[in-house]
């Protein structure tokens, strides 16, 4: 399908009025993460304080620390050389370029720590390492109708990719006078506006359902 102005709007009502997230669509956790971001050097102090943030954005249940955290460290090494090879030399593009392809060994090590069947993780867990070429899934407002997150990932594109270069335009541009103040150098700007975009969608979807 293609994006519209019509469900970007209804995402951004939503994300606004029936939330409690940032208000500048994480404009300031994206340069939070960016200055804590490791850069591939994956150990157990980069962990301790990124647990937590997974935690915090419901990513990790019903999966404790104590299940987490040893198939994570398992995995430090090869999720190094995953990054360096695969991720760190396409930070400077984003969804609308990098295919899955390019960088599918990263999130597929991933979603081994927590070897669980729904995208979630995964993509959260990418998102806040490399927002601008990983795209969020999100089960409450966006619905997740991924089985998988290669299925996300390349919804996402397929979106961007299906939509008219002036309507692309047009949302970029009304992302950007929404957010206050400059944007952090790692805001994903495309992804960004997909996914409010199939906020606004779910949320017309679930608005019928409700009223047939």
């Amino acid at each position: 399908m293609s994006l519209t102005t019509t469900e970007f709007e209804r995402g951004v009502a939503y994300w606004l009025n029936e939330t409690k997230w940032d208000r500048d669509f994480h404009n300031g956790f994206y340069t939070t993460m960016a200055e804590t971001n490791p850069h591939g050097a994956f150990d157990d102090n980069w962990w301790a304080g990124f647990l937590p943030v997974l935690r915090a954005w419901i990513a990790t249940r019903p999966k404790g620390s104590a299940f987490l955290t040893p198939r994570a460290q398992e995995r430090f090494a090869a999720m190094s050389t995953a990054w360096a090879l695969c991720v760190e030399p396409r930070l400077g593009e984003d969804i609308a370029s990098v295919e899955w392809r390019d960088v599918a060994a990263f999130p597929a090590l991933v979603a081994e720590i927590k070897d669980v069947a729904s995208p979630v993780f995964a993509s959260k867990f990418c998102h806040f390492l490399a927002p601008r070429i990983f795209p969020i899934v999100d089960n409450a407002a966006m619905g997740n109708p991924y089985s998988i997150y290669e299925a996300g990932f390349n919804a996402y594109r397929s979106e961007w990719h299906s939509t008219g270069e002036a309507v692309c335009e047009s949302l970029v541009s009304r992302l950007s006078a929404l957010i206050e103040g400059p944007l952090a150098v790692d805001f994903p700007m495309t992804g960004k506006v997909v996914e409010l975009c199939l906020i606004g969608r779910n949320q017309s979807r679930a608005a019928r359902e409700t009223t047939t």
